[in-house]
């Protein structure tokens, strides 16, 4: 496929486990006259970068492909602003030996990086050894598929990971259609999503440096752009940055897994922001899922919160360390089985549902919009956006009434409408300049983590309970803690109100 500039490639990546690729081997879509015959062969594919890393540091894969007397190169970058995030930009082309040939390069959006690097500078890092059977799915009339089943090896300084996974890539017809064809066979198949490249992990197997997490990237939607242009792009860079972090939050990485709520109540956001004009069925099904999958993710971090960085400041406040080591050996239990299940979720064939699913649902958008949504979705965003934003801040004022007096329940909701509207002025902050949005957003970060300090204060007695059963040793400090949470979100509710009525008083500059 093709955009203006550079070729795309539409990949979906599912791990495969023995019971799953049998039962696809039997599924009809694989399967005359669905499908084509499989034709398997081996393939060994060489990963090259320089000594510093200069490719893989700008997420440039290069490599050289043989399978029999054929070679090939390929060239493959990161997904941009312009792609889904199941789409990379890929280029290949017939090459005669087993090394690159830097001279391809040139017609590409990484000429100027290659122009930095002599062609002596390049070296092998890694290898795979593949036995990779293939063959063309044919979903419907206009759209070609290729399944591969590939199982073998990622090799790199004497030490090798296994490699065993199933690629379906868009190679004619419309994204939507590849989508549609993966939620089928997720729906009869338990698969799991692949989040990481062949060469991600052989790289993470030859440094010994697996990546951390990743904060969201900045949205850019241009005024001209359609309403429904600009919520595919909303949503594809917050599965983005969702996708970008389920390594490190399957690792235990509390930071990724904070990454990954704040993913889900990014894509929460947008679906109230453009809910008005978006399809009633598909809005409840998703935010329902989503829903879902943040009350997972809201356990971890909750535990996150109190054993990283509610105890250190305990610690430092109330002078019983030796409870105090205690209480913290019973909650680390919880907050690694909280963990386990985050890692479970994000393995299940549950959650590959709910991304594939999104995707399909934003799809060529800009070409059908009918199962998106309504008629305003073809008006320009910057038209829209002063009603959408309006609705989101007509329910913080709503859930602000009263705020001096407010329960621990509405300033929750508070907070949680103040997250929606912050999010929403940051996802269309392109429209207007950047010292207005600036001086509308200080406000709602300053409201937001006040408000997140008094919650977090609410919640801390809660866990405390599910710690009694540890023990009876434990209940004094249990106690103890209690008592300083309940403190501390009393104290922190008296900052609230100056702020509040900073953004109370703030002129919506949208209009």
């Amino acid at each position: 496929m093709q955009s203006t500039d550079h070729e795309v490639e539409t990949e979906i990546k599912l791990r495969l486990s023995p019971e799953a690729r049998a039962a696809l081997e039997q599924h009809p879509a694989f399967n005359p006259p669905h499908a084509t015959a499989p034709q398997t062969h081996r393939e060994v594919t060489i990963y090259f970068d320089t000594s510093d890393y200069t490719l893989s540091s700008k997420g440039v894969t290069l490599r050289v492909r043989r399978s029999g007397r054929l070679r090939r190169q390929t060239l493959k970058v990161g997904c941009d602003e312009g792609l889904a995030p199941l789409q990379r930009g890929e280029w290949e082309w017939p090459v005669e030996r087993d090394v690159p040939d830097l001279g391809r390069l040139a017609e590409t959006p990484v000429a100027p990086l290659a122009r930095t690097i002599h062609s002596d500078a390049l070296r092998p890092v890694f290898r795979t050894e593949i036995e990779r059977t293939a063959r063309l799915l044919h979903p419907d009339e206009f759209t070609a598929v290729e399944a591969v089943f590939d199982e073998g090896r990622i090799i790199a300084d004497g030490s090798s990971a296994p490699v065993s996974e199933m690629e379906l890539e868009l190679k004619t017809g419309r994204a939507r259609s590849l989508y549609r064809l993966a939620l089928d066979l997720l729906a009869d198949v338990p698969l799991g999503l692949e989040t990481a490249s062949k060469a991600e992990r052989g790289f993470w197997l030859h440094t010994g440096k697996v990546p951390g997490s990743r904060k969201a990237s900045h949205i850019s939607v241009d005024s001209n752009a359609t309403t429904g242009g600009a919520f595919k792009r909303i949503v594809s860079s917050a599965l983005g940055h969702l996708l970008a972090n389920v390594g490190p939050a399957k690792r235990g990485d509390a930071e990724g897994v904070h990454q990954i709520r704040i993913a889900i109540r990014r894509l929460r956001a947008s679906l109230a922001l453009f809910g008005p004009h978006l399809h009633p069925t598909s809005l409840i099904g998703f935010n329902d899922q989503l829903r879902r999958l943040g009350g997972i993710f809201g356990q971890a971090r909750d535990w996150d919160v109190f054993v990283l960085e509610t105890l250190p400041i305990v610690a430092r406040e109330i002078a019983e360390p030796a409870r105090l080591d205690q209480l913290r050996g019973a909650a680390e239990m919880v907050r690694r089985r909280a963990h386990c299940g985050v890692s479970a979720e994000l393995s299940a064939a549950s959650f590959a549902r709910l991304v594939v699913g999104v995707a399909a649902w934003t799809a060529d958008s800009a070409n059908d919009r009918t199962g998106l949504g309504d008629n305003a979705l073809d008006l320009p965003i910057a038209d829209i956006a002063p009603d959408l934003l309006d609705r989101m801040l007509s329910k913080v004022a709503k859930r602000g009434r009263h705020v001096d007096e407010a329960s621990r329940e509405q300033l929750h909701a508070l907070r949680k409408a103040i997250k929606k509207l912050r999010y929403s002025v940051e996802f269309l902050s392109g429209l207007n300049r950047h010292q207005q949005v600036r001086a509308y957003l200080d406000p709602c970060e300053e409201l937001q983590e006040l408000l997140g300090t008094v919650n977090d204060a609410a919640v801390t007695p809660v866990l405390l309970e599910r710690l009694r059963e540890s023990g009876e040793g434990l209940v004094p400090a249990i106690n103890a803690v209690a008592e300083w949470a309940t403190m501390r979100g009393e104290k922190v509710r008296h900052h609230v109100s100056k702020p509040w009525h900073e953004l109370c008083s703030a002129v919506p500059f949208w209009h």
